[in-house]
């Protein structure tokens, strides 16, 4: 534990996210627990496994990542206990794994190009239907519009960290996984490990919904620690 005996948590968000994603998670969670929150950037904005390796520097009670910082924390499993939020676990086939790649430079191409038009484009996929009609979507939209200035950085990292380019991670150990019921992608977590399904939540789970993300950290947290 950390000093005093308060768990020590170490988040990473997702691709584009800002620090404040976590704030409504971490306003509801205990309030002796002591918080750093990264953003892919923060970790140097390679690939998956390069940015993994960069954790090794923060020491953590409990690893948290959502979506992209999810996939960051499947990489480096090492025992700490880890919760993955609305995160993949990895493309198996060659050919997925080829075309995904293709897919996420050219999105990256188009990041570089223009970024306020690959924001819209971004944030109309049908996996943030349910985050565009939230309550949030327009403080998080205002924040977004910061990733302007990182445009190029922002485009290294999706390219770089893209699935395609991702070794399929071995999970072990104290994992759990926490999925919303409406994420059109990753609402099935993987069934052999401890988890748990937010109701009339979508992808952005820890935005959406986060007090009910932040009780399935704590039980989670609780289980992983048993």
């Amino acid at each position: 534990m950390g000093q005093f005996g308060m768990p020590s948590v170490v988040a990473v968000t997702g691709f584009l996210g800002d620090p404040s994603d976590f704030d409504g998670v971490r306003g509801s969670c205990l309030k002796d627990w002591s918080w750093r929150v990264l953003t892919p950037l923060d970790l140097g904005g390679g690939s998956i496994v390069d940015m993994a390796a960069q954790l090794k520097d923060f020491s953590a009670d409990l690893r948290i990542g959502y979506s992209m910082g999810g996939r960051v924390m499947l990489a480096a499993q090492d025992g700490t206990p880890t919760i993955a939020l609305s995160a993949g676990t990895g493309l198996h086939e060659a050919d997925a794994r080829d075309r995904r790649a293709q897919i996420d430079d050219e999105r990256a191409d188009e990041l570089r190009q223009d970024p306020e038009a690959f924001l819209q484009a971004w944030y109309e996929q049908p996996l943030f239907d349910a985050l565009r009609t939230s309550p949030v979507w327009k403080d998080v939209e205002a924040r977004r519009s910061g990733v302007v200035q990182h445009s190029e950085a922002w485009a290294t990292v999706l390219a770089a960290a893209s699935p395609g380019r991702t070794p399929v991670p071995t999970l072990k150990g104290s994992l759990g996984f926490v999925v919303g019921n409406l994420d059109q992608a990753y609402r099935v977590p993987p069934e052999s490990f401890p988890h748990r399904v937010i109701p009339r939540a979508g992808h952005a789970i820890h935005l959406e919904s986060p007090e009910a993300t932040a009780l399935a950290i704590h039980e989670l947290f609780k289980e992983l620690q048993s």
